[in-house]
């Protein structure tokens, strides 16, 4: 008898308070931020990427294509930003630490998994971005030139969504075979991940408000997250 197909159930609907083991009690600023978003959040970390990312059923060129688009955008220069307006040095060697950890792990990610699916430098230069990701990285280039309160809104939403979507597997207990599609959970899931997105959303709780602009820029970040997952199959 052939081995059954491993399914990754969806998440289920925001809870206020839900993340409150990771600092976002409910009612904290965090919290309210994460439910003023709640449809787009749960559109993103439960598309079709992730799904067939999380089942083992998305095909290569897909993958490719996202992986492509997401060095892309990961070159953007974000850390460096935020650790320039951080109000404290301790936030921002706090910062710097977790940036070497983006260079030492998450960039050789990249290279090595385009270098395996047999990606030339010369494909990955030409390759136009999505309309999501030249948005994305659009509104980024805007923030980053914005206040604090905004930047770092923004990075723990980034970071945030992406263990959100990673937690699914991990709380379903199943473990991708596919190198690169478990490389890819394993970057966004695990203690020192979880440690860093609750430092991010302390930060957010200390310094953010519902009532200033990072309300939109968590808003508006949650839904470029669902897009650029969505495009990752139109120049596939």
């Amino acid at each position: 008898m052939s081995e059954s197909i491993k399914h990754v159930p969806e998440a289920a609907a925001s809870v206020s308070g839900e993340w409150a083991f990771l600092g976002a009690e409910a009612g904290s600023v965090a919290d309210q931020l994460y439910m003023s978003a709640a449809d787009d959040w749960n559109k993103a970390i439960n598309s079709r990427f992730v799904n067939e990312l999380l089942d083992d059923t998305l095909p290569d060129h897909v993958l490719v294509s996202y992986l492509i688009q997401d060095f892309k955008f990961f070159n953007q220069g974000i850390m460096e930003h935020a650790i320039a307006l951080a109000p404290r040095e301790e936030t921002k060697e706090m910062l710097r630490k977790q940036s070497q950890f983006f260079a030492d792990e998450e960039a050789p990610y990249f290279t090595n998994f385009l270098k395996v699916y047999h990606v030339t430098d010369e494909q990955y230069e030409n390759a136009p971005q999505t309309p999501a990701n030249k948005e994305y990285c659009d509104y980024l280039s805007k923030i980053v030139n914005g206040t604090w309160e905004e930047l770092i809104t923004a990075l723990c939403c980034m970071e945030w969504l992406y263990l959100a979507w990673a937690k699914r597997t991990v709380d379903a207990g199943i473990v991708q075979d596919v190198p690169a599609h478990k490389g890819w959970v394993d970057l966004h899931e695990g203690e020192l991940f979880r440690a860093w997105t609750g430092r991010l959303i302390a930060l957010v709780n200390e310094y953010a408000s519902m009532d200033g602009s990072e309300a939109d820029v968590f808003r508006r970040i949650v839904h470029l997250e669902r897009r650029f997952f969505e495009d990752a199959y139109d120049l596939a």
